[in-house]
């Protein structure tokens, strides 16, 4: 029941939406979804569509043919590949009870994303990233501590690990 009332508040009052190019499948678009607040670009995936707060703040933050929307946009496609082979319902069910299970997952989309700009010439800030990362919660609670995720970015950013 607690899955199926996030992906309703999370997909509820959609509206304008960025169609993406076949090289993303499984993901189709990028969806504007409005009404949760903040004026950050942030970025959920879901099955084949990636949602965003503000689609305006989103292409600014991550525009067209950049490093940056490319690691992105593989990032997300991670997920949605994941997503469809454990199937959406159980993959979104773990993720948001179980902590170490949605940090694993996050780490296979950040590592990725995180190489990419490595390997474009983009230098992330560890700490930037590695407080994102420590603020994510699900029912469970905080993902990973700032420590842990700032030794992992920190690590992945010199190529020693996956």
């Amino acid at each position: 029941m607690r899955v199926v009332l996030c992906v309703l508040l999370l997909v509820g009052g959609c509206r304008a939406s960025l169609p993406l190019e076949p090289r993303w499948r499984p993901l189709v678009e990028v969806v504007e979804r409005p009404g949760l607040g903040s004026a950050d670009p942030g970025v959920t995936t879901l099955g084949t569509r990636v949602y965003v707060r503000d689609l305006d703040a989103f292409a600014k933050r991550y525009p067209a043919g950049t490093p940056e929307r490319e690691a992105l946009l593989s990032h997300e496609r991670e997920h949605a590949r994941r997503q469809l082979a454990l199937g959406l319902g159980s993959w979104l069910a773990r993720y948001l009870s179980d902590a170490g299970f949605m940090w694993r997952e996050e780490q296979v989309g950040w590592g990725l994303e995180l190489r990419l700009l490595r390997e474009s010439g983009r230098s992330p800030r560890p700490e930037a990233v590695a407080l994102a990362l420590s603020r994510y919660r699900n029912l469970s609670g905080r993902m990973v501590g700032y420590s842990q995720a700032l030794a992992w970015v920190r690590d992945v950013l010199r190529g020693r690990a996956p």
